[in-house]
């Protein structure tokens, strides 16, 4: 089988393309899709360490780098959560099957399965839907027994590790410690 795996980020992405790459017959690749993904600073780190990632583990992966902040900041941003994680998932679902349709995949997957903190019902509902619309399969799997795992390799490879979901509501949510300090409006005025 020829999967198309999207890529979140390498964290969450290593041991699912690890497991998947160790099952005969699969033939595996990767894209890294997130236009959700803000500041460009932080969107450049996850793409960089994607990019290592893929290196080490010898995994061919596609890139976009499209971004769009006029929709998470204007479209989204009196939305209820649960109507912008649908939103995002669908964005980014509906553009790996149209890639994975364009070119020759069986069908796709993505690293989001491996994530406790993801609404797994609503990928699965999003991917799915995404799958049908374009004669493909969506691949669901519940990766979250490999999330301690992906940690753990991600930590060892010195990977970087984000302390929020990406968008610019969950980098507001976060109450982590040690989230990096940014300035969503300058980065919102070069994207104009």
């Amino acid at each position: 089988m020829r999967l198309l795996l999207h890529i979140c980020c390498a964290p969450c992405a290593v041991a699912v393309a690890e497991t998947l790459m160790g099952r005969p017959g699969m033939e595996l690749e990767g894209f890294f899709y997130n236009p959700n993904i803000h500041p460009t600073e932080e969107f450049n780190k996850r793409k960089d360490t994607v990019k290592r990632m893929s290196e080490d583990l010898g995994l061919p992966v596609f890139f976009d780098d499209e971004n769009r902040l006029d929709l998470w900041k204007h479209d989204l941003e009196n939305k209820d959560k649960s109507i912008r994680c649908r939103t995002c998932y669908a964005i980014r679902l509906e553009k790996i099957a149209q890639f994975t349709k364009m070119n020759g995949f069986d069908g796709f997957t993505t690293s989001l399965l491996i994530s406790p903190y993801q609404n797994h019902d609503l990928i699965r509902e999003m991917g799915s839907r995404a799958a049908e619309k374009y004669g493909l399969s969506f691949h669901y799997e519940d990766f979250r027994n490999l999330y301690r795992k992906g940690r753990e390799i991600s930590r060892a490879r010195n990977y970087y590790m984000q302390k929020y979901c990406g968008c610019i509501f969950s980098y507001g949510e976060s109450d982590h410690p040690k989230k990096p300090i940014y300035i969503f409006e300058q980065d919102f005025e070069k994207n104009l």
